[in-house]
């Protein structure tokens, strides 16, 4: 039990040494691309909402 102790708090802190060494890197386009991304995903959520909600109104027009 404590071998897998000790082994789970060294895998954490590999990864956090890990993750924090990889937040000091950045990329210039990132802001650009992020914008038309979600954007993109608006776009997909509000056609599932409306597919959605048709699909709901048919359900409850069609089992009353």
């Amino acid at each position: 039990m404590t071998v897998s102790v000790i082994a789970v708090v060294i895998i954490s802190l590999v990864a956090l040494v890990g993750t924090l060494s990889l937040t000091g890197k950045s990329d210039s386009d990132y802001s650009a691309a992020t914008r038309g991304n979600l954007l993109n995903l608006s776009y997909i959520y509000i056609g599932l909402a409306l597919v959605l909600t048709v699909g709901i109104i048919y359900f409850v027009i069609k089992s009353a």
